[in-house]
């Protein structure tokens, strides 16, 4: 907040940086930088405020507070999708975490600006929705960006799972890396899934079973998420420590799918109820990877022990006159722990798959093991961290930048304000090394919560969705799995080019090895009058 004379003048910029496909929410983004040159008083901030969510969907109160790093000129760098027109202009606001929260405590200090991103990838409508369904004459009904409504009918592809189910699809519609909204309805019935509302998801294909929404073709029946709770002695710490396991929806019966790990820290308040709360980490997992707003993972829970304080505290600072051991900490987790988790489960165990997030004392320690054990974990989700140990986020501050995704947060409200203004700069350290907003970083108020467990529950399903956007993980649905069978050159129909290619199979006249497969629809190895009639059936759907 620096101290200085009333302001003096205004210079208003918006300059693109780089662009970027962004790792964030599947979606291509492009930095852009804003600058404004303005001296302001102590207790006043300057804000950039606009028309699109990034900007704040022009609501006041979460405006975008620029860093005065090189004051007076102040800037911030956010990344914003391609092909985006937007306006936005300056404000002044006083910048106390108890104002925030106020739709008056603002002063405009420029007109609207327009301003666009540039052109990115072609948008060839290329969206891909599959389904299984007893309905007879299934429409798929979307739109994005609230537009219209479009009925698109959709094909019958394969059979489904029982008797009167059938495997249907709708694919070459919409624009990529955008929200898709949809539901279903039954041109032969009143039918309509779901009953009321709609389905929503940033995933380009997506696979549609008993309200799931998922990014591979699921078996049968999904089996449930499954916490397990076990202990070890850790060799590192000098102690007996507990951690809880939980698998999401599908693991029993999905082998040999792999999966992303979260380790979460303070274990015992995480998916059950503890002392002081708990982050119902479980059930919003769960709801978000159901509704296709996040990756189907694995989550670990590591209980703390007793001696919390040492064990989570950066050795760059002191406790009661003892520097810090969350070194030994990581010890236990990167080469005691880690080990075991991937030993023992499906995991995807490299960096860009695994990721700790924590709370407090867990936040810290959650940014410390994501910057000094960067080859281990690619993303940290850091809620209302203990940033008044200040060593380390010195530290962090004078770089140089990791490639790492990081999400900040914090209240405003109850005891030192839930560390708001520490946060707030540790967010401006970071852009002055080169993050960006929405891009490798995401920040955060949660405006009247305080430093507890029902704030970060009630933040944690934006944490979950920037950090592992359902959109950017592991998508199985591009496979033969999702071919219709039958459509032997996999142009999305079986029509007569594939009756053409299905009789050189039987008659043993030279086809293309990929074409001879997939004419084999029984799989049986050899093409024959088993597959042939399996083939008229469909086709007589199809065609």
């Amino acid at each position: 907040m620096p101290c200085l004379a009333i302001k003096r003048r205004v210079r208003a910029t918006a300059a693109v940086v780089m662009a970027m496909t962004s790792a964030t929410s599947g979606v291509e983004r492009e930095n852009v930088a804003f600058s404004t040159t303005q001296t302001t008083v102590f207790g006043e901030s300057i804000y950039v405020l606009g028309d699109i969510p990034e900007l704040g969907s022009n609501d006041v109160t979460r405006a975008v507070k620029l860093e005065p790093g090189a004051y007076p000129l102040w800037r911030v760098t956010i990344a914003i999708p391609k092909d985006t027109s937007y306006t936005y202009r300056f404000t002044r606001r006083n910048d106390s975490p108890s104002n925030l929260a106020n739709p008056s405590n603002n002063t405009y200090l420029t007109s609207p600006i327009a301003a666009s991103t540039g052109a990115g990838n072609p948008a060839v409508p290329s969206k891909s929705v599959f389904y299984h369904s007893g309905f007879a004459r299934p429409v798929l009904n979307w739109r994005q960006g609230g537009g219209a409504w479009t009925a698109l009918p959709m094909k019958r592809i394969a059979v489904g799972r029982g008797p009167g189910e059938w495997r249907w699809n709708a694919r070459g519609f919409g624009q990529p890396e955008r929200a898709l909204e949809f539901y279903f309805t039954d041109a032969s019935s009143a039918g309509r899934d779901p009953a009321s509302g709609q389905y929503a998801t940033l995933m380009d294909t997506v696979f549609v079973q008993d309200g799931h929404l998922c990014a591979f073709v699921p078996p049968g029946g999904l089996s449930l998420p499954v916490q397990t709770n076990f202990s070890m002695f850790s060799t590192a710490l000098n102690e007996t420590r507990g951690y809880r396991v939980l698998v999401p929806r599908g693991y029993a019966n999905s082998a040999p799918r792999r999966y992303p790990v979260l380790y979460m820290h303070d274990g015992q308040n995480v998916f059950d109820m503890g002392p002081f709360g708990t982050w119902n980490a479980d059930e919003t997992a769960a709801q978000l990877i159901r509704a296709g707003q996040m990756q189907d993972m694995i989550i670990v829970g590591v209980d703390n022990g007793p001696n919390r304080i040492r064990d989570y505290l950066p050795p760059d600072d002191t406790y009661s006159g003892q520097a810090g051991r969350a070194n030994v900490y990581a010890n236990f987790l990167i080469n005691e722990l880690k080990p075991i988790i991937d030993a023992n489960y499906r995991t995807l165990s490299g960096r860009a798959h695994t990721s700790t997030m924590g709370s407090s004392m867990g936040g810290l320690v959650s940014l410390y093991l994501g910057w000094d054990y960067n080859a281990t974990f690619g993303h940290i989700g850091a809620m209302s961290g203990s940033w008044q140990f200040q060593n380390f986020p010195n530290r962090v501050q004078s770089g140089p930048k990791k490639n790492l995704r990081i999400y900040l947060d914090s209240g405003n409200a109850g005891t030192s304000q839930d560390n708001c203004w520490p946060t707030l700069n540790l967010r401006d350290g970071l852009l002055r090394l080169g993050y960006a907003l929405d891009g490798d970083m995401y920040h955060t108020i949660g405006y009247g919560q305080q430093h507890n467990e029902a704030a970060w529950a009630a933040r944690l399903p934006g944490a979950f969705t920037y950090l592992f956007n359902a959109a950017e993980g592991p998508n199985e649905l591009g496979s033969e799995s999702t071919r219709p069978i039958g459509d032997i050159d996999d142009d999305g129909d079986v029509d007569a080019i594939d009756i053409d290619l299905m009789v050189a199979a039987l008659l043993g006249m030279p086809v293309d090895p990929i074409h001879e497969t997939r004419a084999d629809i029984d799989g049986n190895g050899r093409t024959d009058g088993e597959d042939a009639a399996a083939f008229t059936r469909l086709a007589w759907v199809n065609m």
